[in-house]
């Protein structure tokens, strides 16, 4: 695994926070795990459906696709850690200073 970050274009923030919306609205219908398990399993269909529509497995294993899939997932996750917990942190050290 590498601690290289994601390093996701700006302009695809826009389409990340259309999926946030999207799943935030869900949750009048259905509990959290339900929509955390639809995303990853979306994701996960989503990327498969690339890697055999682009012909990738002509080049990368189907090992090496689930490395770098997994890799990347744990990287993207790892940072998403980093920011809220810190953000978190920073409003609670706020709150308390006020």
């Amino acid at each position: 695994m590498t601690n290289k970050p994601v390093a996701l274009p700006p302009q695809l923030h826009a389409c990340v926070n259309d999926f946030l919306a999207q799943a935030n609205a869900m949750q009048k219908n259905y509990k959290y795990d339900a929509i955390s398990a639809s995303i990853l399993y979306a994701a996960a269909r989503y990327n498969v459906h690339g890697f055999v529509q682009q012909g990738d497995a002509a080049y990368f294993s189907r090992a090496d696709f689930v490395t770098y899939m997994t890799d990347l997932y744990q990287r993207m996750l790892n940072e998403q850690l980093d920011l809220l917990t810190a953000a978190a942190a920073a409003d609670d050290e706020a709150k308390k200073t006020s």
